[in-house]
C-alpha cells in the first residue's frame, strides 16, 4: 500500500518496494511494471532516478481483496508467489483470469489454489459503457466461444473474457489477455478492421477498473488521475 504527501495529481508516494518516493506520470508510453511485470500505459507511479514503475493498482493494491468474479472467496496480496505455494518443478504459475503467467506481485488463495494479477483482480464483473454507447460488458468464461480479438478459443478460452451485444444482436466474446494485447500492443501490432466503437468496448473495461478501484479505497489522488 503507498502512502502519499499532497493533495492533487502533484503528490509523491512512497511504497515499501522502493526507496525513493513516486511520482504519477500520465504518458502513452508503454511500460513494464516493475510489481505485477505486467505491460501497462498511461498513468504509473515512477522513480525517475531509477526508471522503477508501478501501476496505479499494484502500488495501491490492499492487503486483501474478494474479486468481483470470485464472489465468497478472500484473495491476500503477496510481493511474489509464498514459497509454500510454488508449484512442482518450478513451474510459474498463470493468472486465473486472464491465464497469463504471474510473475510479480499477485493476489493468492492457498486454499482453492488462485492466484491473479493485482490489475485482473481489480476488473469488473460486469459493467456498461455509458448512457450513449448502450454496451453492457460482462466477464464470464467463454470456454467453447471464439475470441472477436485472435479468432480462437485455444487455452485463454479457459479462462475468463468479456462478453458484450452487437448491434445485430449477436454476442461477442473477447479473452482477458486479447484485450490486454489490443489495449498495449505497439500501433502496428493491434488488430485491424475494428469500428471505433469496438475500440471503445475494448478500452471501457480498463477505464472503469481503474475509476472503481479509487472510489472504493477512497484514494483522491486516484479518483483525479483515473481520468486523466
Amino acid at each position: 500500500m503507498v502512502t502519499f504527501t499532497g493533495d492533487d495529481v502533484r503528490a509523491l508516494f512512497s511504497h515499501s518496494t522502493h526507496q525513493h518516493a513516486l511520482k504519477p506520470v500520465d504518458t502513452e508510453k508503454l511500460f513494464r511494471c516493475d510489481g505485477c511485470k505486467q505491460l501497462g500505459d498511461e498513468l504509473r507511479l515512477r522513480c525517475e532516478q531509477c526508471d522503477f514503475d508501478l501501476h496505479v493498482c499494484c502500488a495501491q493494491a490492499p492487503a486483501r481483496i474478494e474479486p468481483s468474479m470470485l464472489e465468497g472467496r478472500a484473495l491476500t496480496f503477496f510481493n511474489s508467489r509464498p514459497a509454500t505455494a510454488t508449484h512442482a518443478g518450478g513451474i510459474i504459475p498463470l493468472c486465473d483470469v486472464c491465464g497469463d503467467p504471474v510473475r510479480g506481485f499477485l493476489y493468492h488463495n492457498g486454499v482453492h489454489d488462485i492466484d491473479l494479477h493485482p490489475f485482473c483482480a481489480i476488473l469488473p464483473k460486469r459493467t456498461s459503457m455509458g448512457e450513449d454507447d448502450g454496451v453492457m460488458l460482462e466477464l464470464h468464461n467463454a470456454a467453447g466461444h471464439n475470441c472477436e480479438l485472435c479468432g480462437k478459443d485455444g487455452k485463454r478460452g479457459r479462462y475468463l473474457s468479456y462478453r458484450f451485444q452487437r448491434d445485430d444482436g449477436q454476442l461477442v466474446h473477447i479473452h482477458v489477455a486479447c484485450l490486454m494485447e489490443a489495449n498495449y500492443s505497439p500501433p502496428q501490432n493491434r488488430p485491424r478492421r475494428r469500428s471505433g466503437k469496438f475500440k471503445r468496448v475494448c478500452k471501457a473495461a480498463f477505464i472503469v477498473a481503474r475509476v472503481s478501484y479509487a472510489v472504493t479505497t477512497m484514494n483522491p489522488v486516484g479518483v483525479v488521475t483515473a481520468f486523466l
